[in-house]
Formats: structure tokens, C-alpha cells, sequence
């Protein structure tokens, strides 16, 4: 199997339970599913007063991470898949209500997510950069080829994303114009090559706890619903994105952060008006379902 991306640069925590003190004689844990038996000094204390303490606590389970928020910095991990829409990226957010978003990208070609958890300054960067989102892209051909290999890369990556206190999002690329034409015999066509990349991202990220970006699965979609567009959505190699294809994974990765409509933004990269409202409406429905 051989592997390519040949292209040069482009340039919560689990929530704890409640815990009150009540001086001198008593501490007591308090979980919204259940009450446990409390004692001081080998007293058991009555059920009456177990429950007029507890209805101090909220009514529902505590959720497992906080309340979504506006994101205010975001950091980009990839390679030539990732500097393919760093320009679109910026100009559609930058167009937006959350223009003041900041946006950091690494992005050295040919890539993979294991040799970026093999970074000191890439690890670095994700636990003192203080990011609400941290986006995960391997090479364009390992997930599909070695899906063990992208989840124990991932998995890695995740758990010092978690730590940091930022929330991971997997950036689910496309299957290349004509199949991977290195590996014919493994994905001889888009369709095979798109099935399983979608199937290995989707699998990480559940193993993750994570988001998916579905651009991949935006992407496929655009194809079967309007084929000459789709065959548009790649540059000349048949494998990272044109212009168009930039385009569509700025709008998906647009939803995905915010969960608003692309279509609400004066911005559409150029694009003619019936193409841009087409990529913009697939974005919104496919990204919000995720």
C-alpha cells in the first residue's frame, strides 16, 4: 500500500458532583440520580433530612462537559488538506458575527496525526494555547488504508486535547476524483475510498467522545446530487480541493463551531450564486445532523 500527499505547504472535563461542608460534624456528596446513606459518628441520618438536603441540588443528571460556547480560538492540525481551505477558513469566519474568532493552523504537507503527537512543539502548543477547539486531519489515505493506525494517533492526540480543555473535532476529508489510484485494488473507485474514510472517522470520533466535521460526507453529497459540481470540487490532481472544494469545508467547518446557517453570511468565495446556495444548504442540513 502506498501513501501519498503530494503537495507542498500552504501557507470538558466530566463534571464533578456537588459537594457541600457543613462545619463540625458533617460532608456530604450529593449525586441528582441518587441519594446515598450519610452517617456522623455511627448515626444514620433520616431519610427526611437526607432528602431536604439533597433538594438543594439541581433536578437533572449533571451534563458530562459544560454548555457549548461561542469559541474564541480555534487550532487547525493537518497537512495540504488543511492549508487547501486555511484561506477560505478565515475569509468565511472573518465574514461572520464571530469575526473575532482567532485561527491557528499547522499544516505541513503530507502529514500524518502520528507524527504530529510526535511534535514537542505541536503538543505544546495544544496545552498552553488555551483552545476551545482543536481540529484533527490525518494524511488523506490513512484512515481508509490503516484505521487502526489513524484511531491510536487520534486517541493520543485527544486525551492531551482533553486535558487541555479544549474539545476535539475530526476533520473528515474526501475520497480522491477517481479512486486511489496508488492502491487500485483496495479503492478502486471514489465510492469505495469515501465509504470507508467515512466509516474510520466516524468510528474515531465515537471512540473519541469527540465532533465530527462531516465534509466528506457533505462532499458525497454534492456529488450525487449535482455530479458536474462534484467533479468541480477537486483541483487538477483529482485529490485536494479546488476553490469549490475549499469552499464547501469552510461552510461545513462553519456549522460545525457555530450551528448557523452558512447561507446567513455575505460571503461565497466567488462562487456563482446558484452553486454557493447549493453548497451552503448541503453544508447546513449534512453538518447539523452530525
Amino acid at each position: 500500500m502506498i501513501l501519498n500527499d503530494a503537495s507542498a505547504n500552504f501557507g470538558a472535563p466530566r463534571q464533578a458532583p456537588l459537594r457541600h461542608s457543613y462545619p463540625n460534624f458533617i460532608a456530604v456528596s450529593f449525586h441528582p440520580r441518587y441519594y446515598l446513606a450519610m452517617t456522623c459518628k455511627s448515626i444514620t441520618l433520616p431519610l427526611a433530612i437526607i432528602s431536604f438536603l439533597t433538594s438543594f441540588t439541581f433536578g437533572q443528571t449533571a451534563p458530562k462537559t459544560p454548555a457549548p460556547k461561542t469559541p474564541k480560538k480555534i487550532l487547525f492540525i493537518g497537512n495540504s488538506y488543511t492549508g487547501g481551505i486555511r484561506n477560505t477558513v478565515i475569509d468565511l469566519i472573518k465574514s461572520s458575527p464571530h469575526a473575532k474568532t482567532q485561527l491557528t493552523f499547522i499544516n505541513p504537507g503530507g502529514k500524518t496525526l502520528a507524527f504530529h503527537l510526535s511534535k514537542e512543539e505541536t503538543v505544546e502548543k495544544i496545552k498552553n494555547g488555551k483552545y476551545h477547539f482543536v481540529v484533527l486531519q490525518d494524511q488523506s489515505q490513512t484512515p481508509a488504508l490503516f484505521p487502526d493506525r489513524f484511531k491510536k494517533a487520534a486517541l493520543g492526540l485527544d486525551k492531551i486535547i482533553d486535558a487541555s480543555g479544549a474539545q476535539t473535532v475530526f476533520y473528515q476529508t474526501w475520497g480522491r476524483r477517481d479512486g486511489d489510484k496508488q492502491n487500485p485494488r483496495t479503492f478502486p473507485s471514489y465510492d469505495s475510498m469515501q465509504n470507508a474514510l467515512s466509516k474510520s472517522y466516524a468510528s474515531t470520533a465515537k471512540a473519541c467522545k469527540a465532533t465530527l466535521a462531516p465534509v466528506g460526507d457533505t462532499w458525497s453529497a454534492l456529488r450525487k446530487k449535482d455530479p458536474e459540481l462534484g467533479q468541480a470540487l477537486y483541483a487538477k490532481d483529482g485529490s485536494h480541493p479546488s476553490k469549490k472544494g475549499a469552499y464547501l469545508a469552510a461552510c461545513v467547518f462553519y456549522v460545525t463551531f457555530f450551528q448557523e446557517d452558512p447561507g446567513k453570511i455575505n460571503f461565497s468565495s466567488g462562487l456563482p450564486e446558484d452553486e454557493s446556495k447549493l453548497i451552503q444548504k448541503l453544508s447546513f442540513s449534512t453538518a447539523k445532523t452530525k
